[in-house]
Order: structure tokens, then C-alpha cells, then sequence
């Protein structure tokens, strides 16, 4: 009788251990320097959006400003109505509307339209000017039409960095004027007369010459 074969299996040969391998000194120095390169140029990319975000924000804040200053000047101008008032008690008349772009202040005007939230014990109608400050072209404004010369102004920078402020008139004529009342011409015919329209030329250091006409009622 023959000896049956053996189901067991084998003892599988002994495994040897592979050699773990490192990364060497000079693959870890590769990496880190290219690591720092990528991360500079991650810098570089964020730092320039930083930087042009900045730019944008303080254009979007100076356009802004000259929106609001020509919304504020042209509105005065719009609603200008022919009303002369009195500096003192026995001052003589000053028109309705007066400028010029050498006079201090270049533009005086009454306009009406002045709202009034409180319900105050006063009209609607309110005598402002403009004029430049150094740099400045500020907008004055009064309480009171008829006044004495103690009471002041209340002051508002309309922009800052002015070059010039100029200002130029259109006639009934169709003419234009570099002052109103106009030169040579009657003052009393011109206390109650308002010109047509006016040009303001406002030049600003960092935007240039920016000029509006504005049509009078």
C-alpha cells in the first residue's frame, strides 16, 4: 500500500527585508527651495491684488466725492431764484446772483428748494456761496437771507486738491459773460436777473480739468 501525499504546505522561504530608502539632503534642499518659490510668487500675486483692490477702493471714494460736490453745486445752481438781499440793515442790495472767478467768494446765490425735516419758523429759500480756500473749494451757507455781518457761515469742503476754480455766464443773449452782474452794465437792472446758465470749471490735481454747465430756471 502506497503512502498518500501530504496536504500540508510548505514553509514559505523566509522574506528579507527591503532597505528603506530617505529623502537625502540635497532632495529636501530642492524642495524647500522650490517650495519658497512657488510661495514667493503666491505672495507676489496676492500682494499686487492687494494693491490694485486699494487702488480701486480709493478711486471708487474719489469719484464718490466729485459726484456728490457737482451734485451739491449743481443743485444750488438749478434751483437759484431772483431774490436780492441785504448784508445790514442799510447795506445797499446784493443780487439775487453775483460771481466771478477772481471775487472772494467767486459765486454768491440764493436758491430755493432748502428742505426743512423740523418744521422750523424759517423759509425755504437759503443764500449760499463758494469759494476757494488754499486748495479747498468750500461751500458757505447761511441761516438767515437779510443778515448782519457777525453771523457766520456754516462751511463744507467740497473737494479737496483744487487747482482752479472758474466760472463763466450765459446772457439772455446768448453770450458769455466772466462775471454776473455783467461788466459795464447797470447793477440795479441786475439784482432780480439771473443769467441763463453757468460753466464751473473745477481743476483737480490728481483727476484734471472737470467743467459742468448748469441751466438756470
Amino acid at each position: 500500500m502506497s503512502a498518500l501525499p501530504s496536504s500540508r504546505t510548505p514553509n514559505p522561504e523566509p522574506r528579507i527585508p527591503l532597505p528603506q530608502r530617505g529623502f537625502t539632503l540635497l532632495e529636501i534642499l530642492v524642495a524647500i527651495s522650490i517650495f519658497a518659490v512657488v510661495a514667493a510668487m503666491a505672495y507676489g500675486g496676492l500682494n499686487g491684488i492687494l494693491r490694485q483692490r486699494h487702488a480701486v477702493r480709493a478711486s471708487m471714494n474719489e469719484l464718490k466725492t466729485l459726484q456728490q460736490g457737482f451734485t451739491i453745486l449743481s443743485r444750488d445752481l438749478s434751483q437759484a431764484v431772483p431774490r436780492q438781499i441785504r448784508d445790514t440793515v442799510d447795506a445797499m442790495p446784493s443780487p439775487a446772483l453775483a460771481g466771478a472767478t477772481q471775487n472772494i467768494p467767486a459765486l454768491v446765490l440764493t436758491h430755493g428748494g432748502w428742505t426743512n425735516p423740523l418744521g422750523d419758523a424759517r423759509s425755504t429759500l437759503q443764500r449760499v456761496a463758494y469759494e476757494l480756500d488754499g486748495d479747498k473749494l468750500v461751500r458757505l451757507s447761511w441761516l438767515v437771507l437779510d443778515r448782519s455781518r457777525e453771523i457766520e457761515p456754516l462751511r463744507q469742503v467740497l473737494f479737496d486738491n483744487v487747482v482752479a476754480f472758474r466760472l463763466r455766464f450765459l446772457d439772455a443773449a446768448g453770450q458769455w459773460q466772466q462775471q454776473w452782474p455783467p461788466l459795464n452794465q447797470p447793477a440795479q437792472e441786475y439784482l432780480e436777473r439771473l443769467p441763463r446758465a453757468v460753466e464751473v470749471a473745477v481743476d483737480l490735481k490728481d483727476v484734471g480739468l472737470i467743467t459742468r454747465v448748469v441751466e438756470l430756471p
